[in-house]
């Protein structure tokens, strides 16, 4: 990224008019320890923009402290009962990273305290862009460190991995006579993404599976399923496209953005719209979905027409939401991104968290700050045990 364009950033920034695409990137853009001069000035505008007290702080890691407290700022929220606030820890822990020093910032208070970081030597790294594409002859291809080209040709389709996604380009409009599935599956510790032939583009987060054809047919667009996945499906107002779920559960649109938390050791099936209208069929009952509303399918469907759609996705962008989620919920999704066992141990109290961190940061230091909650971790190779 250019300096004009990180510049672009701070200015979408500073009037608020940022995506939750961009503050990624602005966000990797202040971890990575580069064009300083530019930070400090965008550092400067936000504390002058918020009325921080005083001078610009001489010490860089406590403005970079500041600047990242802000950014998380606008996202983060608190929940009910028993709760943990994680944004503040978000950015002291970005901290850490950006300047590999041996502390870190808990900015509890107006103003950051250093502690003393805890060392490991059974250091666990987060999950990171990967998959395994099974072809239709069942033969195998890792998609984990491949360079762009084509991998392979199926059917009539050549297909291609490109800036770490995989994409399939049909060598002409002629339909197969008979259907080629491909499967892409996340293992725990991974992500993906897709671009099927259609053009619509599926994001896989870890531990899922999504097995489509290599050429629609001219009559539908079908497929399936597991885990959790987030579509953008190209509009076709002569195709629908339908998702299928291994629990009988099929969700059919046209053209929609939204969300399919389908793991089988979730309470429940959850479907969140983000833009469009899809209709969910289950062996139980139909719902029509309109945005910002969401499906959960258990013995039976409910709507919740108010959907935290931003947590619902939240993975896709880099961030674990853990707004008035319970212990178990939280274990689940850090089990699966960091491919750990997780345990328990009789009496963990009932625990309720709330706010946000970045998928990015080692396990250790998660678990360092979840322990405020009350419960201890102790961590075994990748069994890690929960105790009151």
């Amino acid at each position: 990224m250019l300096p004009s364009e990180f510049q672009y950033l701070v200015e979408k920034f500073l009037d608020d008019s940022i995506t939750p695409e961009e503050l990624q990137r602005f966000r990797q853009w202040v971890l990575e320890d580069r064009a300083v001069a530019i930070q400090e000035a965008a550092i400067e505008a936000v504390l002058q923009k918020n009325n921080y007290p005083g001078e610009m702080p001489e010490d860089k890691q406590v403005m970079f402290s500041y600047i990242l407290e802000e950014a998380n700022r606008r996202t983060a929220t608190h929940s009910g009962r028993k709760t943990v606030n994680m944004r503040r820890w978000w950015a002291a822990a970005a901290v850490l990273l950006l300047l590999g020093a041996g502390f870190y910032f808990l900015t509890r208070t107006e103003l950051p305290v250093a502690v003393v970081a805890q060392h490991s030597n059974n250091i666990i790294q987060p999950g990171r862009e990967g998959a395994v594409l099974t072809l239709a002859d069942g033969s195998q291809v890792v998609l984990d460190s491949l360079k762009n080209g084509v991998i392979t040709q199926q059917g009539n389709t050549d297909v291609r991995f490109r800036n770490g996604q995989l994409l399939y380009n049909s060598r002409n409009n002629a339909a197969s006579a008979s259907l080629v599935y491909n499967t892409v599956a996340t293992p725990r510790g991974r992500q993906f993404r897709v671009i099927l032939p259609d053009g619509t583009a599926v994001w896989l987060n870890a531990a899922s599976s999504l097995r489509y054809p290599v050429t629609f047919p001219e009559e539908e667009r079908n497929v399936t399923v597991t885990g959790e996945a987030y579509f953008e499906v190209a509009a076709d107002a002569h195709k629908p496209f339908t998702v299928k779920t291994d629990n009988g559960t099929a969700i059919r649109v046209l053209g929609t953005s939204f969300n399919v938390n389908a793991y089988t050791d979730e309470s429940a099936l959850r479907a969140t719209l983000l833009q469009g209208k899809i209709l969910v069929k289950t062996t139980t009952g139909n719902q029509v979905l309109l945005p910002g509303e969401q499906a959960v399918v258990g013995q039976s469907i409910t709507v919740n027409k108010q959907a935290n759609t931003s947590q619902a996705i939240a993975w896709k962008n880099g961030i674990f939401n853990f707004q008035q989620a319970p212990l178990e919920v939280v274990m689940r999704q850090i089990s699966r991104w960091y491919d750990v066992e997780v345990v328990y141990e009789k009496n963990i109290p009932a625990i309720t968290f709330g706010g946000e961190m970045g998928r990015d940061l080692e396990l250790k230091d998660v678990l360092e700050f979840l322990q405020e909650s009350g419960v201890h971790f102790k961590l075994s190779g990748r069994k890690l045990t929960v105790m009151p």
